[in-house]
């Protein structure tokens, strides 16, 4: 009820707000924008950025996928739908943030956010950056990073898009495994309004199979073959097993997206948007569990903005959000029997402010400020409120010869009942451009701090228990980083980039004795990576990203000092080579996650794991209407893996799927 309640006032809201554009402002108003001159270079940020146009050719399933794609560790406990976390320089959970369109989405009950929720028909942007150093004004909290969603608002021409995938995983018990729809819509109702919408339904058996030993463990390696490493760090096929079909791990859910902006004087636009996901999903626990479990989960979120991209004849851009997000969700166990609910509500308004050109465009500031206001009932929490917010601003100068400095500076505050943590979070970065903007050197500074989310302070159930004496997580990071950009031979392009970074992180909050402690400290270096390359006037594609982790424990536990922290894997690395013919594209694509641990003792651990793909897809035009055929094997090596331990992942599929679109 609650939540038929909830959808009913979105969808009478966003009619409210289409009716009303419809005669508020002239359909005429012209949309222009202000010129900004600037002599500062790009952003000290190290960021990763997927448009559309990738998100489109590489016809992911989910957003998990690609950022799996990008050479970043997904923690998954199964196969579409299920939970899947993104981890980023070892660091995961709430210290990775969620951003769409200027809001931070991250959970206030556990802190993370549901990759699989969100649309990819309606992502215009992707925007990932790696560290704690982060320039947004938009919120504060990064510790591993922030993956900032820019959702799809304006289109020059009318057009629906319908996209139909079916997959198999060859399991001859379901030759038929997944069925994907896609549907969208984006135009004009006039000149200067805008409407963007879509909406997804995917049924998903995930009947997959996997190989097991006589002990009922999984196995690890290719084509079922169990794999070992050896003491000399080689690869050593094992036993053999058996194979088993992927019970109670069915997934049903789908996603509505509607976006109207309006454009008025000035380019100024007002725009309403609604996201909604609703997933039933059969939650296996690890493969000796016969437990298939039961989670609903409808998210809502509804935002207003306002921007303003000519205050004060030009000076800077205001931008004013105000948004509602709405998490429900709800566990049954295998006799059906609800016995956790969780209702979660959060009003959240964030205004920005972007000076973009002072001092002749060799001055820059952006001020941000936030303030959430998030209510509480769950089953195993209780009902609580929390008030928290964040005032933000960076400074960005150019002093001249290519060389720039960023200040990024933010407070922030947290009240949860008599609960109460503040925090000074300064931030300093240095970049140096050369004349030709080929060559970009960078440093960079930051602290890094990570309030307790409500789960750890208030948890009750499974024989654990919250603690509301908590400390925040805390550190210090820094980067150094080269790149080059745009470099030309002939009709070749070629792109670099290397990170050297650096982070010591302390009072970790982790589950022990029964409740949740500040027990872990750890000093983390590695090396990020990427590369592109264009060869023969485009006909190849080259893409690398990966990163390089060091990390040990510094713990007052002499069992796990010095020990790598469980979970993160040595070395991360995806690949990518595309070749474009005149109407076929071809793509193969690799994923590899090295060794892992499965406890901060380092006893024992999990066997790397290499992930092939191969991607065809046609294109072609008929009547007006875009016709693009595709054919995808994922993991054609049928590689046995786990991604956490004692949960299953899927072998070899195939999906056939057409996308077409009319104007």
């Amino acid at each position: 009820m609650h939540v038929l309640k909830s959808t009913f006032k979105i969808k009478v809201v966003f009619i409210i707000g289409l009716f009303f554009s419809s005669f508020a402002f002239p359909q005429e108003a012209q949309i222009t924008l202000p010129e900004v001159t600037t002599y500062i270079p790009s952003s000290v940020e190290q960021k990763l950025v997927i448009t559309a146009q990738e998100i489109e050719e590489a016809h992911y399933e989910n957003m998990s996928q690609l950022v799996e794609g990008s050479g970043i560790q997904m923690l998954s406990y199964g196969p579409y739908g299920l939970e899947s976390k993104a981890s980023l320089r070892g660091f995961t959970d709430e210290t990775v943030r969620v951003v769409i369109d200027g809001i931070c989405v991250n959970n206030a009950q556990y802190g993370t956010f549901d990759l699989s929720s969100i649309n990819l028909h309606a992502v215009d942007r992707v925007e990932i950056v790696k560290g704690g150093f982060t320039e947004g004004v938009e919120d504060e909290g990064s510790v591993g990073g922030v993956i900032y969603i820019t959702m799809k608002k304006q289109e020059l021409k009318n057009s629906l898009t319908a996209d139909t995938a079916l997959k198999t995983f060859f399991n001859p018990k379901m030759p038929l495994d997944s069925v994907f729809q896609k549907l969208a819509y984006q135009g004009r109702l006039g000149d200067s309004t805008f409407i963007n919408t879509s909406g997804t339904f995917n049924y998903a058996a995930n009947q997959y199979l996997y190989k097991v030993d006589k002990r009922s463990s999984l196995l690890d390696g290719p084509f079922g073959a169990a794999l070992t490493i050896g003491k000399d760090g080689a690869l050593y096929q094992g036993k053999e097993g058996s194979w088993k079909t992927e019970e109670n791990a069915r997934v049903i859910d789908g996603h509505a997206n509607a976006n109207l902006t309006h454009y008025f004087a000035g380019g100024n636009y007002f725009s309403i948007s609604d996201i909604y996901y609703a997933g039933h999903k059969n939650t296996p626990g690890p493969v000796n569990s016969t437990n298939p479990g039961l989670q609903r989960d409808y998210n809502n979120n509804l935002t207003f903005s306002l921007w303003n991209p000519a205050m004060a004849g030009g000076l800077f851009n205001l931008k004013n959000s105000l948004a509602w997000l709405c998490n429900n969700r709800f566990y049954k166990d295998s006799l059906g029997q609800e016995n956790s609910s969780h209702y979660i509500n959060t009003l959240k308004y964030t205004g920005t402010a972007d000076f973009t050109s002072l001092l002749g465009g060799r001055l820059r500031q952006l001020l941000g400020w936030t303030a959430d206001f998030t209510n509480l009932d769950s089953s195993n929490d209780g009902n609580h409120i929390q008030l928290s917010g964040v005032v933000k601003e960076t400074t960005k100068y150019a002093l001249g010869g290519g060389w720039s400095i960023s200040l990024p500076m933010a407070a922030k505050f947290c009240i949860n009942d008599d609960k109460e943590n503040f925090a000074f979070v300064p931030k300093a970065g240095a970049a140096w451009e050369s004349s030709s903007r080929l060559w970009r050197i960078s440093a960079d500074l930051y602290r890094m701090v990570q309030f307790p989310n409500m789960d750890d302070l208030f948890w009750v159930g499974g024989g654990f228990y919250g603690n509301p004496d908590l400390k925040p997580e805390s550190g210090w990071g820094a980067d150094l980083v080269a790149s080059f950009n745009g470099l030309s031979v002939g009709s070749n392009t070629f792109n670099a980039s290397l990170s050297i970074f650096s982070d010591y992180y302390k009072d970790k909050i982790r589950w022990g004795n029964g409740t949740t402690e500040n027990l872990s400290s750890a000093f983390y270096l590695g090396l990020d990576f990427s590369a592109a390359a264009s060869l023969a006037s485009g006909f190849v594609d080259i893409k690398l990203n990966g990163e390089y982790l060091y990390n040990r424990l510094l713990d007052s536990n002499k069992y796990t000092y010095g020990k790598r922290i469980m979970w993160t894997p040595d070395f991360v690395c995806s690949s990518l080579v595309g070749l474009n013919f005149e109407t076929v594209n071809i793509s193969f694509s690799a994923n590899y996650t090295g060794l892992r641990y499965t406890d901060n003792m380092n006893l024992y651990y999990l066997n790397p794991y290499l992930l092939l793909n191969i991607l065809v897809e046609g294109s072609f035009m008929v009547h007006k209407t875009s016709w693009t055929p595709y054919l995808k094997a994922d993991n054609i090596l049928n590689w046995q893996y786990q991604s956490v331990d004692g949960y299953s992942m899927p072998g070899i599929s195939l999906t056939i799927g057409l996308r077409s679109k009319f104007f």
